[in-house]
């Protein structure tokens, strides 16, 4: 990546800018939000929230930024990051709880492979989780968000953690899991086969095929050993 962009930490100083680019992503290109007819300023503030509460208190989260642009609007992609934890988070707009419950489903299926997690804090606490990943429209197809990737998974396994869990809705996600960094695909749900509240909330959305969950396990992690 040339000196032109610029990779690290997220901080406290960033939630407003980053919040602000993680709503214009969901909203206009990620699939789910069709389900959500949820307007830009109540997930924007619901993002805010979510860094606020259970992000930036971590060092754990990555951003990309365009040195060129003017300050306040350089960051143009974002990587967030947290330990795994198993308390239920709360979402205060119902209009998202079709994504909480999706989330919790994956989670589920994947603790059915892992009770060893599933029965152990201490183990979960060793155990990093995915929660968002985005670049800006514009800068797709550029490497981004796998730099982004790469720099987390090498700051998580030089702090001791074990292992890497990702929910990857987005068929681009998916090819970056699968196909670059080399995570294990260990479930696949398809999206029409999902319900929540005796509906199915993603049937008829023909861009979104399958919700998938990867792991890779940081001590076969090499950032030389990625394509």
């Amino acid at each position: 990546m040339n000196e032109r962009y610029y990779i690290r930490k997220l901080t406290a100083d960033d939630v407003e800018e980053v919040a602000n680019l993680s709503a214009k992503i969901f909203l206009e290109r990620q699939t789910l939000a069709k389900a959500t007819n949820i307007p830009f300023d109540d997930y924007f503030k619901h993002m805010r929230k979510v860094l606020y509460e259970s992000i930036v208190n971590e060092p754990l989260s990555y951003v990309c930024e365009d040195q060129t642009l003017t300050k306040g609007k350089q960051i143009i992609g974002f990587r967030f990051c947290k330990t795994l934890s198993l308390k239920r988070e709360k979402f205060n707009d119902a209009r998202l709880a079709p994504i909480l419950a999706l989330t919790d489903k994956m989670l589920k299926e994947w603790l059915r492979q892992h009770p060893e997690v599933a029965n152990s804090e201490k183990k979960q606490q060793k155990i990093l989780f995915f929660e968002g990943l985005g670049v800006k429209s514009g800068y797709e197809r550029m490497g981004i968000a796998t730099k982004l990737c790469l720099a987390a998974l090498k700051q998580a396994k030089s702090l001791g953690y074990e292992m890497v869990l990702a929910i990857a809705v987005a068929e681009a996600s998916q090819n970056i899991f699968a196909n670059k960094l080399n995570f294990k695909e260990v479930y696949t749900l398809e999206s029409i086969d999902f319900e929540f509240g005796g509906r199915r909330p993603y049937y008829g959305i023909n861009e979104l095929k399958t919700f998938k969950c990867f792991e890779l396990e940081l001590n076969r992690f090499s950032s030389f050993s990625c394509n």
